[in-house]
């Protein structure tokens, strides 16, 4: 079976600001402290993937400013495979803003930028590779007809698709159906139901609802506590790992990747949430996006 994993998605700029706490709207709040990093949650779950084991070929899409060329040797650094890394001349490459508190929670805006010019026909180009892939790991900051276009062409190639709902948008009950894994968080899970996700019975009943409109599993990730998975023969919460978070804005996208690295060498479904939860973890004690994604040795050591 292959080994291979392919990420398609969003790749952007990150404009970090750490403040004491987060701005109520209309107030101005100085002493900040300033970073950019590289971020986008296709292009974090990609690293994700690629530095907890993974054989990874990232399809994205960046403008033609200055930050193309570097994100592309970052991505190459990791080992990532980038042919099909494109480029659209006339549109910048996304960029995110970000705001983290003392408590490292944060507020995202983000500008799509050349994410949204990864088009259908991109798709078509990459055929290849996809049919060589044994996992396909998506998110949702890329155009949604290019989203849709993606399920169903990996459907019909046969390759398992995941994909994390974040940012969180509507998905045809057609194309729910053609997911190997959906992963989602409370406010995500409730997005798509339409109904509250607030406590630890209301996630689980949101699963097992989800899970019988997905071909394969759900796993609903709720922070702290854990995640808690239902798929057609089982049903269970995994712990997560307690530590002191400082930055969680790309907790869900390293955990994603590093759960399809470990599906990928054939963990069960339980021991590769339990090897992304360490990930995780990891990752939320360090500032910035793909800057917190963990090394293999780092996960094995949370572990």
């Amino acid at each position: 079976m292959s080994k291979k994993i392919v990420v398609i998605g969003s790749s952007n700029i990150d404009l970090i600001m750490q403040v004491e706490r987060l701005p109520i709207p209309g107030e101005t709040i100085t002493g900040g402290i300033f970073h950019q990093t590289f971020g986008g949650k296709g292009a974090n779950q990609a690293v994700g993937a690629a530095r907890s084991g993974g054989d990874v070929t990232f399809v994205s899409c960046l403008g033609d400013d200055s930050f193309a060329n570097d994100i592309i040797e970052s991505f190459k650094e990791d080992g990532i495979n980038t042919k099909h890394v494109f480029t659209k001349e006339g549109i910048a490459t996304g960029t995110a803003l970000i705001m983290i508190d003392q408590a490292g929670e944060n507020c995202i805006t983000v500008a799509p930028g050349a994410n949204y010019e990864l088009l259908p026909e991109h798709i078509d180009a990459i055929e290849n590779t996809l049919q060589e892939a044994s996992y396909l790991l998506l998110q949702c900051e890329i155009h949604p007809a290019t989203l849709s276009y993606i399920i169903d062409k990996a459907w019909q190639l046969g390759v398992k698709t995941i994909l994390n709902l974040a940012p969180a948008r509507d998905l045809l009950e057609e194309q729910l159906a053609k997911l190997h894994l959906l992963i989602v968080n409370e406010s995500e899970a409730a997005f798509l139901l339409k109904s509250p996700v607030d406590t630890i019975e209301q996630a689980k009943a949101a699963a097992h609802t989800l899970a019988e409109k997905v071909a394969h599993g759900v796993i609903v990730t709720l922070g702290a506590k854990g995640s808690y998975t239902v798929t057609a023969d089982d049903a269970f919460m995994i712990a997560a790992k307690q530590v002191k978070a400082i930055d969680t804005t790309a907790a869900g996208d390293i955990f994603c990747g590093a759960l399809t690295t470990a599906l990928v060498e054939g963990m069960p479904l339980a021991e590769a949430i339990r090897f992304a939860s360490a990930a995780s973890a990891v990752a939320v004690t360090r500032l910035g996006a793909q800057d917190s994604a963990p090394t293999r040795a780092e996960i094995e050591a949370m572990l």
